[in-house]
């Protein structure tokens, strides 16, 4: 009613006028913001790596700098590798002196195992005589016991069969002591090959231990994972770096998305495998895309509600849609072109 007498009244008072334009147009201005739809505004993200020196140690050259492109397994950096091969070259030995040990030893195994079945041959051969040496005299000496009994020979005789039977019995007891021996020598050539099967595994764990110092010595060549953009450089040559620290950034220009945080009451509008196009902030650059994630976790920004509407909070969902253009750059600004239904 103020406003109507005010226009209604000749003596125009344009101070007050003013004023109500100062308080009504920004909230006119407002209410139709409010009304106007809101752009879906999205940041781009890309995949990069630092890539880290696993050998710590001093930087003799750095081949590259920033904003150089590379190829994968081209070489960015190299450091010192004195100590590594000195480490190669001395596990190189060890395996030689290794590898003469198991050849002696497998030598010394098959010598063993010759010497001891011919041992055991003869042994049995000796043995198979003195047996047979046995029952001759044995048999002698029961005849000529009977003999002496009767009367037919003499004394001295007796003695003399008596002498050969108990000669041959010695020897058959020897006989078999030497089998015995015969059949320990061959217990030897199975402790033996024993110990040439522990020198095998001796080698192998020495050449597993050069294969490992020879992973640290190619480690000592930093090359670049994949294709990409150097877009940072940590060190400079000549600098020690320490194992995990990183040398240099790598950026793959085609692999890239757009990350946009989309409300929960907004969320069934997507899915994955979706088309998109998104519009950057220059307008002429209009790019194609695929929802390739919805998050299954909530962002921690959301849509506070104000008291005066008494609304709940709306949270937000990570939507991830890769674009994988060479024309993006990490930190750039998309948003969603009008076509989501």
């Amino acid at each position: 009613m103020s406003l109507i007498r005010i226009r209604h009244n000749r003596s125009w008072n344009w101070p007050i006028y003013i004023l109500l334009s100062v308080v009504l147009i920004p909230m006119l201005a407002g209410c139709g913001s409010s009304m106007a739809t809101a752009e879906m505004w999205g940041r781009a993200e890309a995949k990069e790596v630092d890539i880290n020196s696993k050998i710590p140690g001093r930087v003799v050259s750095l081949l590259v700098k920033e904003g150089d492109k590379v190829s994968q397994g081209q070489l960015l950096a190299r450091i010192d590798n004195r100590d590594i091969a000195a480490q190669v070259s001395q596990a190189k030995a060890n395996i030689n002196a290794l590898q003469a040990q198991t050849a002696q030893a497998a030598t010394v195994t098959v010598l063993q195992d010759q010497t001891s079945k011919a041992a055991l041959h003869t042994a049995q051969a000796q043995l198979e005589k003195a047996q047979s040496d046995l029952a001759l005299a044995e048999s002698d000496y029961s005849r000529y016991s009977e003999l002496l009994a009767s009367g037919a020979i003499s004394k001295q005789l007796f003695d003399t069969y008596r002498t050969k039977y108990q000669v041959a019995q010695a020897a058959y007891s020897q006989a078999q002591a030497g089998l015995k021996a015969a059949q320990a020598g061959l217990l030897q050539t199975d402790v033996n090959t024993a110990n040439e099967a522990t020198m095998h595994s001796k080698v192998a764990q020495a050449q597993a231990t050069l294969q490992q110092v020879e992973v640290s010595l190619d480690e000592t060549e930093i090359r670049a994972p994949f294709d990409g953009i150097v877009t940072a450089k940590y060190v400079e040559e000549g600098a020690m770096v320490s194992q995990g620290m990183p040398l240099v950034a790598i950026q793959d220009p085609l692999d890239n998305w757009v990350n946009l945080k989309v409300k929960e009451t907004d969320l069934s509008r997507y899915s994955v495998q979706q088309q998109v196009k998104v519009q950057g902030r220059d307008s002429n650059l209009i790019l194609d895309g695929t929802v390739v994630d919805i998050s299954k976790k909530a962002e921690f920004a959301t849509y506070r509600a104000t008291n005066e509407r008494g609304d709940n909070d709306i949270i937000t969902f990570n939507v991830k849609i890769q674009v994988n253009s060479d024309k993006i750059r990490p930190g750039m600004r998309f948003k969603l072109m009008d076509g989501v239904n």
